[in-house]
């Protein structure tokens, strides 16, 4: 059972602008959790939250789905495609809109999952990021959970296959290294392994570290 985190008052809104927090890791690493407790509690600082993941729930998002399921059902070139085009859309009608309207973006995933990913798939890193370049907005803080290969399959063993190519030991150990190896001012590591309650206490030490007005 996971532990609640202590009710506080809701405060008047801190900041001017909306941030832009972006959660990533491995499969099984804890992003989904860490995106609600974060959520929770700027919501009670008085921020207005929008939570997202990628891929989406639209047209690009559900064929990643689709062909995700079944190794070598798709190329990576075509599947970098793929992200690439519901990214484009993700950023241009939500992510984009929210942060000029002033609310704060938490993201479950994003193009470092891209390079992370179809970079262990072979693709060059520089490549994919010249291609974002073009459009995506770089974040506030990306927040990289970080928790062994056999860990995160540990704990995705009960749950449904999503995308089968992707839950593989010798990949995710790959796309771990790819992760670890990110030098991006934005980006902070932070151990996956621990309770829920005490990774979400370490995140939150570090956004206050940026953001002190955040207290």
């Amino acid at each position: 059972m996971k532990k609640k985190i202590t009710t506080e008052p809701t405060r008047p809104c801190p900041l001017r602008q909306g941030l832009f927090l972006v959660i990533e890791g491995i499969d099984g690493s804890g992003k989904s959790t860490q995106v609600e407790l974060l959520a929770r509690r700027l919501r009670r600082r008085g921020l207005q939250v929008v939570t997202l993941r990628e891929p989406t729930q639209g047209k690009w998002g559900r064929r990643i789905r689709e062909l995700s399921k079944t190794s070598g059902s798709i190329r990576p070139e075509e599947e970098l495609e793929l992200f690439i085009r519901d990214r484009k859309e993700n950023v241009a009608r939500n992510i984009k809109p929210a942060l000029e309207a002033g609310r704060t973006v938490i993201l479950d995933r994003y193009f470092y999952s891209t390079l992370a990913y179809q970079g262990a798939r072979g693709l060059p890193l520089e490549e994919i990021r010249r291609r974002h370049q073009k459009f995506a907005l770089v974040p506030d803080l990306v927040f990289i959970l970080d928790v062994p290969a056999s860990t995160g399959l540990r704990r995705i063993k009960d749950r449904p296959i999503i995308y089968g190519h992707f839950e593989e030991k010798d990949y995710l150990q790959k796309v771990r290294k790819i992760f670890l190896s990110f030098r991006d001012p934005e980006v902070v590591v932070v151990d996956g392994r621990p309770p829920a309650d005490v990774i979400h206490r370490k995140i939150w030490s570090l956004l206050l570290k940026k953001f002190p007005q955040l207290k």
